[in-house]
């Protein structure tokens, strides 16, 4: 555009307000607000600072007139119109900007976790079952396109953060087989303890074989204490039984009770003397409860 010039001596003497006015008018009518490649975004930005450039320009030159004469009113009408109309389509262009490049932004970063998702679907089932968030993150990829204004510089950002994420998810996809066959190679007696097998999967190598030894040595030290209290009761009852016989005795005998029978072919004094031999020898032991003569009548 012109310089803006207008001189006033009571009256316009000269001025190319008309022409320059037509000419920003056209500018803001054929100004673009599409936004959609990083030309419409250098070329509004221009316009941006044209329209500024012109409103400025206004201002000077109204205040220049604004002390002239009366008949010049119209002219600062004109001004202030044609002000406001540069005003609004720069304000209109700005907020365009914006919003078109957020969208942009949004739809750049949605197809690339679309992309990840793919990826993921692609590998084993075993890879379905641990968590995808650290992949998916929508942050990861807000923060990858911090600071890049055009288009193309985002695409280049996110398309180096998918390929890092694919390499990533390779990586642990390999991680989760190997744990798969770590876990799948424990005796029958260990597998009891990996019941939390998803989250298990997820752990490093390290980090699994390290889960695996302290849950085993858990279970052999429980174990342990379990045979040492065990041997601890079976000596304590091999002890009270040696220090405390009768009692243990008697204890089995009404716990178990025999009866021993004699069956005896003599005459009644031959009987009666074994008996009486049998009273003297074991009348003292707590296990015989009674010894009796009796008379088989038959």
């Amino acid at each position: 555009m012109n310089q803006l010039t207008i001189k006033l001596s009571g009256e316009i003497q000269s001025s190319n307000f008309v022409e320059w006015k037509n000419e920003l008018i056209t500018q803001i009518q054929s100004t673009n607000t599409e936004l959609l490649t990083d030309d419409d975004f250098v070329s509004a930005a221009k316009h941006i600072k044209s329209f500024k450039a012109a409103e400025n320009a206004l201002k000077q030159a109204k205040q220049s007139a604004i002390n002239q004469a009366a008949e010049i009113q119209k002219l600062f009408a004109a001004i202030d119109e044609v002000s406001a109309k540069a005003r609004e389509a720069r304000l209109i262009l700005e907020r365009q900007i914006k919003i078109r490049k957020q969208e942009i932004k949004q739809q750049l970063i949605s197809s690339g976790i679309d992309r990840i998702h793919d990826y993921i679907r692609q590998q084993n089932s075993v890879f379905q079952l641990i968590s995808h968030m650290g992949f998916v993150d929508f942050r990861r990829f807000e923060e990858v396109i911090k600071g890049k204004a055009g288009i193309r510089g985002i695409e280049i950002g996110i398309d180096r953060l998918c390929t890092d994420i694919k390499q990533e998810i390779s990586i642990k996809a390999a991680e989760v087989n190997h744990n798969v066959l770590t876990l799948d190679g424990l005796s029958s007696q260990h597998k009891i303890l990996f019941q939390d097998r998803a989250s298990l999967l997820e752990l490093s190598k390290q980090a699994l074989e390290l889960t695996i030894d302290k849950r085993i040595a858990l279970l052999n030290e429980q174990s342990a204490r379990e045979k040492a209290a065990k041997a601890v009761t079976e000596l304590e009852k091999i002890e009270d039984v040696e220090l405390n016989p009768e009692r243990h005795l008697v204890t089995n005998a009404t716990n178990n009770r025999y009866r021993l029978v004699i069956d005896i072919l003599s005459s009644r004094g031959d009987a009666v003397e074994i008996a009486r031999s049998i009273k003297c020898r074991y009348a003292d032991n707590t296990l015989v409860l009674d010894i009796r003569l009796s008379h088989d009548h038959d």
